[in-house]
C-alpha cells in the first residue's frame, strides 16, 4: 500500500552552499539521485518486483549504439573499448521497439564511444519520444546539428562534455584527429539547441589532471608539491560561456581512473579549484543552476575514494542497465568486464537476454561489499531501495523525473 502524501520536489530544490561545504543564498546543487526513488511510479514498479527471482525488465537503458569516437582524448577511461563496433541499422532498431515494449522509462544515449555518431540516432530519438520514453544523452557535442530538430523536440535533457573554457585547452585535452579544435563549432551547436530545446542543456567540466593517475587508496601517495597540466584554471570561465550558451546547468566534478577511483589533486591545485568553484557559483540564477557532484569536496578533502558497502546485492541494476555493441552490463563502472556481462542483444531480444541463465548467473555472484569499492553513483539509492523492500515506509511523490 503506497503512502498518499502531497507531491513535493523536495530533492529538486537547490542545496545552495558555498566551496567549503557552508550553505549559502547563492551556489550549486549537488547531483542527488536519491528523491526520485519515491517517485509513484517507482514506488509501484519495487512493490511489484519478486525479489527472489528479480524484475521482468529494466525502466531504465543506459545505451551505448556505437564505441565509435571523433575525439581522442588521453584520459577516456574507455580508450580500450573504441572503434570496436556498433549495432547494425536494423537490429538497432529492433532493439528500440523492444524497450519501448519491455516498459522501460528512460533511455540514457551514452557510451564508450559518442551516442551521436551512430547514423540511426535520429530515429532511436524520436522513436522513443513519440513513444513516451524519456531520453537523455551525453555527448560530445560535435554532431548535435546533425540531429538538431530531433533533439530540441524530443529529448528531456542532453549534457555535453566540455571540460574546458577555451578552444586551445579543449584541443589540448578533447583534441580531434583534423589538429582543430573542435571547441567553437559545439559552441555553436549548443548556442543553437538553447535556443530551440524543450528539454535541459547542460555543460560538463571534469577536472583534468594530466598524467596523475594516482587514486585514493591505500597504496597511492601524491606529493604536495607535484605540478601538472590542468584545466581547473578554466572552471569560472567556462560556467560564463555556458551561461551565455544558454544552458541549464553547468556541472563540475572530479576526474577518475580506469578503476573509477578519484584522481588525486596535489594542494596547490585544490586551492585553485576551490577558488574556481566559488567564481562559478557567483553565475548562479534561477534558471541557470552550478551543479557539483556529490564527490568533488570529498575528493578535494583528501578522503579515501575507496566506498565501502555492507549490502550483499545491487537492487539497483533490477532497475537499470547497460546496453552495448560488446555485451550488455550490470551498470558503466563494469563496462567490457567479461565477469559482469548479463548478455548480448545481437542475437536474442532484451527480454530473452533480461530473463536468460547468463544474467542469472551473473548477477548471484554479484556482491557490491567485494565488487564494489570504488565511487558508485548508486549507493546511496541501494541503500534506499534496501529499506524500501524491507517493508519500511516511504513518502510517496508525483512523478516528477524518472532518470532514477
Amino acid at each position: 500500500m503506497l503512502d498518499k502524501v502531497a507531491a513535493t520536489k523536495t530533492e529538486d530544490q537547490p542545496i545552495y552552499k558555498n566551496a567549503a561545504g557552508t550553505p549559502t543564498k547563492e551556489g550549486y546543487n549537488e547531483i542527488r539521485l536519491t528523491n526520485k526513488l519515491r517517485q509513484k511510479s517507482i514506488v509501484q514498479h519495487v512493490n511489484s518486483i519478486d525479489w527472489k527471482t528479480g524484475s521482468e525488465a529494466p525502466i531504465v537503458v543506459e545505451f551505448d549504439p556505437t564505441t565509435a569516437c571523433n575525439l581522442h582524448c588521453p584520459d577516456c577511461i574507455s580508450g580500450d573499448l573504441l572503434n570496436q563496433g556498433a549495432f547494425e541499422r536494423e537490429r538497432i532498431r529492433e532493439l528500440t521497439r523492444e524497450m519501448v515494449d519491455a516498459g522501460v522509462k528512460a533511455v540514457i544515449l551514452i557510451g564508450g564511444g559518442e551516442p551521436l555518431s551512430h547514423p540511426e540516432a535520429g530515429w532511436i530519438i524520436e522513436y522513443l519520444g513519440k513513444h513516451g520514453v524519456k531520453i537523455g544523452i551525453t555527448t560530445n557535442g560535435i554532431l548535435i546539428n546533425r540531429y538538431m530538430d530531433e533533439i530540441a523536440e524530443y529529448v528531456d535533457w542532453c549534457r555535453i562534455s566540455m571540460d574546458a573554457g577555451t578552444a586551445e585547452t579543449f584541443q589540448k585535452i578533447r583534441p580531434h584527429a583534423s589538429g582543430k579544435s573542435q571547441f567553437d563549432l559545439i559552441c555553436d551547436n549548443m548556442r543553437e539547441l538553447g535556443k530551440r530545446k524543450k528539454g535541459r542543456m547542460g555543460y560538463s567540466f571534469m577536472i583534468y589532471s594530466e598524467g596523475q593517475f594516482s587514486s585514493y587508496n591505500p597504496n597511492t601517495i601524491i606529493s604536495d608539491a607535484e605540478e601538472y597540466y590542468t584545466n581547473a584554471h578554466e572552471i569560472a570561465q567556462a560556467a560564463q560561456v555556458a551561461k551565455d550558451l544558454g544552458c541549464d546547468y553547468f556541472e563540475v566534478k572530479p576526474m577518475y581512473d580506469v578503476n573509477h577511483y578519484a584522481i588525486a589533486q596535489a594542494k596547490p591545485y585544490i586551492d585553485l579549484i576551490r577558488d574556481q568553484v566559488e567564481a562559478a557559483m557567483e553565475l548562479a540564477e534561477d534558471d541557470f543552476r552550478i551543479l557539483q557532484a556529490v564527490k568533488l569536496q570529498a575528493t578535494l578533502a583528501g578522503e579515501r575514494s575507496i566506498e565501502e558497502k555492507e549490502y550483499n546485492r545491487c537492487a539497483v541494476s533490477e532497475l537499470r542497465t547497460l546496453v552495448t555493441p560488446s555485451g550488455t552490463y550490470i551498470c558503466p563502472y563494469f563496462r567490457g568486464k567479461a565477469d559482469k556481462e548479463l548478455g548480448s542483444l545481437h542475437n536474442q531480444s532484451l527480454k530473452e537476454m533480461w530473463q536468460g541463465e547468463q544474467r542469472a548467473a551473473v548477477m548471484a555472484k554479484l556482491d557490491p561489499s567485494q565488487d564494489c569499492k570504488m565511487h558508485c553513483i548508486r549507493h546511496e539509492s541501494n541503500l534506499i531501495l534496501e529499506d524500501m523492500i524491507s517493508g519500511k515506509p516511504v513518502s510517496v511523490v508525483e512523478d516528477f523525473d524518472l532518470f532514477i
